[in-house]
């Protein structure tokens, strides 16, 4: 079983954590871990900088990494991101009954942004190539260490209000894609959103109008990607893409969100988001189109002890026109995507700091359902999904570490259950 093994690899994680390594030389009377409570509340020392964006291009500057600038208007900006994790998956092992334990790189960013005109500017970001492997039974590939173009973005502004995107990068899609795994605030990416179709890591090609008003009190995105490529005819019919978004409290300026902003604003947003392709599925001589849409909902407000509360849901529909029920094989379709999905996230950023050795930061326990009803899938598909997670907040979203036990019910009966330990750092 899981349990008499949490708290040793829970500390053994935080030994060889790369946070830990960070800061390990710095000189303590206690070279042990322990616990210390502060005295004091703590309004937001331990706070992130998410939703921090360019003015300009709406890319996020919350790890302030390394920049270069020559003016006002010509500019380069260097930044990394790396998440590891160590995951134990019940009955995971080779045998088929022993606990797998396994230690997992899972993302190891470099970003480059820049800017060489007013009204001119890119973003260029890599990631490892089996990135976020580690869901519940996955396997890492043999080439997992290669390098991937993330996104590689020409950003032009053409208006104080309007903005046009070309190249590879995130479509108008719901929140979660929109955060990433950097911004989540949970350690997983909810399967639930595996509809949408993707190259990497929720990337397409493609293009992509989208504006603001009142410095990201509604925001709005509309675009046409590559979507899928392998039509059952031979077809070539882009993906037609949308979002819009209203804050009926503080504003998220920018193309990107966050998940969390642990207390820094106050939220109520609401996202509305629509993916359409013609003739993307199906079998030749019976084409069938494409239609995804999802709802999601933010709500986050500080306390007057200082804790955060927030609460996330997203509703999702996909719909292949039943293009599973002909293509039984999947050779154009995929089989398990077509039905409606949900997840509903609950967490509280504790108010006071806690001590661990060198470390200091706030916990930040959350719980999270999901479900994702199938029209058709497979045996090995997910269905139902429980995580009860701790956030270890040190610097916001550029230090954190999670501990969370994660379970999966698949279509076919079995039950997946593991727990795992992540380590996230940027700058």
């Amino acid at each position: 079983m899981l349990a008499p093994r949490l708290f040793s690899v829970l500390a053994m994680a935080l030994i060889a954590s790369p946070v830990y390594g960070q800061i390990a030389n710095v000189p303590s009377a206690d070279q042990g871990i322990s616990l210390e409570l502060s005295s004091e509340l703590t309004e937001d020392e331990n706070s992130g900088c998410a939703g921090k964006q360019d003015e300009c291009f709406g890319c996020c500057n919350c790890c302030d990494g390394w920049m270069h600038r020559w003016d006002d208007c010509k500019w380069v900006k260097l930044g990394a991101g790396l998440r590891t994790s160590y995951n134990a998956i019940n009955n995971g092992a080779t045998n088929g009954t022993s606990t797998s334990a396994d230690f997992a790189i899972d993302n190891m960013r470099i970003y480059l942004s820049g800017q060489g005109h007013e009204r001119i500017g890119f973003e260029l970001n890599t990631d490892i190539h089996n990135a976020q492997f580690a869901d519940l039974g996955a396997t890492p590939f043999e080439d997992g260490g290669d390098i991937r173009i993330l996104d590689a973005v020409i950003k032009l502004k053409l208006t104080d209000h309007i903005n046009l995107w070309a190249g590879r990068f995130l479509p108008p899609s719901d929140r979660s894609n929109l955060s990433g795994p950097f911004y989540l605030n949970a350690w997983s990416f909810p399967y639930t959103q595996f509809g949408y179709p993707n190259i990497f890591q929720g990337r397409d090609d493609g293009a992509a109008l989208w504006g603001q008003f009142n410095e990201g009190q509604f925001k709005w995105q509309i675009g046409a990607f590559e979507g899928n490529q392998n039509q059952p005819q031979g077809d070539d019919d882009l993906m037609l893409t949308g979002r819009l978004v209203l804050n009926l409290l503080d504003p998220e300026p920018g193309y990107y969100n966050a998940s969390t902003y642990y207390g820094e604003k106050e939220i109520f947003a609401i996202g509305l988001s629509f993916m359409h392709q013609d003739n993307a599925v199906g079998v030749p001589g019976d084409a069938r189109s494409f239609t995804g849409w999802n709802l999601d909902v933010l709500f986050e407000t500080k306390l007057a002890n200082c804790g955060v509360v927030t609460l996330e849901g997203a509703y999702y529909d996909f719909d292949d026109n039943d293009a599973a029920g002909v293509d039984t094989g999947g050779l154009f379709t995929p089989v398990a995507r077509q039905g409606q999905s949900f997840f509903i996230l609950g967490s509280y950023l504790i108010p006071r700091n806690v001590s661990i050795g060198c470390l200091d930061g706030r916990f930040q326990p959350y719980v999270r359902y999901l479900d994702y009803d199938r029209d058709f899938g497979t045996a090995a598909s997910f269905n139902e999904g429980l995580d009860v997670g701790l956030n270890y907040i040190m610097d916001g979203h550029n230090a954190r570490i999670t501990a969370v036990y994660e379970q999966r019910n698949a279509q076919g009966g079995a039950e997946v259950d593991g727990f795992r330990i992540g380590t996230q750092i940027q700058f």
